[in-house]
């Protein structure tokens, strides 16, 4: 055998050996994509207000089952219902209804709410458990003081707006499970609204 050949060839596939093993090691070590989760954001409103009942969607019936053995209230009703999509934290601004003082008072009501820094580790049984670092949900509500005559002697309210809202760090929940996070009052007499979250993880 031709020794420089051999000596050539045996260069040769080492050579290719090497650069495929290279290929299989960068390709390892390439990191998975991050979990992606829905998260849903729903607002029950709680009253003794017959005339106003609503049916609740099954996924809310724990919730509103647990809720009658802490509160008096016989009425709720969902009113609205975020859904976002995250890997990691969620900012969101928009508007919201049915929180007016009175029903012909067409000031908009204002929202917003955050979730920061997702994440998702085992609880002390082994099941997977969701922790958040900050929680955050404020709404300007719209409130009619007076009402004044304007220079054709027509009524006109004068809206100011007041703020509620609440924020918590470090919290934990189950996946897919209906919790609820905390309890506001609206601007009418004999109501509270209840934030509930729900998050699942999706492909």
């Amino acid at each position: 055998m031709n020794k420089p050949k051999f000596i050539f060839k045996l260069f040769l596939f080492l050579s290719v050996l090497s650069v495929t093993n290279s290929f299989a090691q960068n390709e390892t070590k390439t990191p998975p994509a991050d979990q992606c989760y829905e998260v849903v954001l729903q607002i029950l409103i709680a009253s003794n207000n017959a005339a106003e009942k609503n049916v609740v969607p099954p996924t809310l019936s724990n919730v509103v089952k647990k809720l009658k053995t802490l509160y008096a209230f016989s009425d709720y009703r969902l009113t609205t219902t975020s859904l976002q999509r995250t890997s990691n934290s969620i900012k969101y601004k928009s508007l919201l209804s049915d929180f007016s003082q009175n029903p012909d008072n067409a000031a908009p009501v204002f929202s917003e709410w955050a979730l920061m820094n997702l994440r998702n580790l085992p609880n002390s049984s082994g099941r997977n458990t969701l922790q958040f670092e900050y929680f955050k949900f404020d709404a300007r509500i719209p409130v009619m003081t007076e009402r004044v005559k304007d220079a054709s002697e027509k009524t006109a309210p004068i809206v100011n707006y007041d703020s509620v809202g609440i924020s918590t760090t470090r919290f934990s929940l189950s996946e897919n499970e209906a919790t609820v996070i905390g309890s506001l009052a609206t601007s009418k007499p004999g109501e509270l609204m209840f934030l509930v979250l729900t998050v699942k993880p999706v492909e």
